[in-house]
């Protein structure tokens, strides 16, 4: 097939000096016309096997899901080209590779333009990883330092009223201080956590595959570092569950509903996080046994600061931004949000995103 002429001399010239993959596949014999050496250390192949193969052959080196496939496909037929489409390919170490491929239909060929992206993957996948641990942790410091810290408020409250009247001007300087230090630390928590809620919003969305199980997998592992008195578990009919989208936004409005759960379910409590797969979307449902929404404030709960915002049962102070910032970042991702709550009972809060 590879002595078949076509007019991409250039191209083939290219390919022995080009550090991405080519491949020139024919459609009217189904076979590979041209591939150059790049693309068989790429897919792990020999050279000759590669031009030996048909499309199942090749379609046997992903990991990707046929519908994945077949719409990536159906996509590059409509538009006679498609750009920078994530594939996974089986090895002994996983691969990514991001495809660009054109349709020349006058020649009846597919060109595609193959670059391994593993390295810079990998990398993404930590510093999201590394997002998702670090949000947990300053949101699990940022909560128990807001107990304490409204505690020493109370106290201080109590001092002045027992002290009140006594003239003790020596101890009220000394609480005065003690509470515009405790006040400070309180609004400089705040201020954070605002200004990681507000910047989050307004950043573009970034699509790739990721697999968002696992994604959830490492956000519940992380809270179940430091949350030791409430249960938290993860049910799903599938292991994994491949989809295009921006992980970072998804790990942020998993981490925020999970958050909110945490802090609005008492001790012995129980978070339950359920996946759902469907055709062309899935869907994900926080629920908690905590202490519900009342009726009368739920119409507010995704205001931007909120009246419907409550201090957490440790005394963790509310910035009322939490679950507006959910709503924007699904709503970005082409998604919808969803609750249900009963006080005193408990809580579900459930969103859908389309899975391509």
């Amino acid at each position: 097939m590879e002595g078949k002429k076509y007019s991409f001399t250039v191209l083939k010239d290219i390919g022995k000096l080009s550090s991405d993959g080519i491949l020139i596949y024919d459609l009217k014999s189904d076979a590979v016309a041209y591939c150059n050496k790049t693309l068989a250390v790429i897919l792990g192949m020999s050279r000759k096997k590669i031009l030996e193969s048909s499309y199942d052959v090749l379609r046997s080196r992903l990991k990707d899901d046929d519908e994945f496939l077949q719409n990536t496909l159906g996509a590059l037929k409509a538009r006679c080209k498609i750009t920078n489409v994530e594939l996974r390919v089986k090895a002994k170490k996983e691969k990514y590779i991001a495809v660009d491929a054109y349709w020349l239909k006058k020649a009846g060929v597919i060109v595609s333009l193959i670059k391994d992206v593993t390295n810079a993957k990998e990398h993404t996948n930590y510093l999201s990883e590394f997002g998702a641990r670090k949000d947990t942790i300053l949101d699990m410091v940022a909560h128990n330092l807001s107990g304490p810290l409204n505690m020493t408020t109370n106290l201080l409250n109590i001092v002045d009223q027992q002290t009140h009247g006594m003239h003790f001007k020596r101890i009220e300087n000394h609480t005065r201080l003690i509470r515009e230090n405790t006040q400070q630390c309180i609004e400089v928590i705040n201020s954070f956590l605002r200004e990681e809620h507000l910047a989050s919003k307004d950043t573009f969305v970034e699509t790739n595959r990721y697999d968002a199980i696992a994604k959830i997998r490492i956000i519940i592992e992380h809270f179940k570092e430091f949350t030791h008195d409430k249960a938290l578990k993860l049910v799903s009919e599938a292991n994994d569950l491949f989809v295009s989208g921006d992980d970072v936004k998804f790990f942020q409005i998993v981490h925020n509903l999970i958050s909110n759960a945490v802090k609005f379910t008492p001790s012995k409590g129980t978070i339950t996080v359920t996946v759902t797969e469907r055709e062309s979307a899935f869907s994900v449902s926080v629920n908690d046994t905590g202490i519900g929404i009342p009726e009368h404030l739920q119409p507010y709960i995704f205001k931007k600061s909120t009246p419907a915002a409550r201090d957490g049962l440790r005394g963790e102070k509310s910035i009322g931004m939490g679950l507006y910032v959910v709503k924007k970042l699904v709503e970005l991702m082409k998604g919808r949000l969803l609750f249900q709550s009963t006080e005193n009972k408990g809580s579900t809060f459930t969103f859908e995103l389309p899975k391509n």
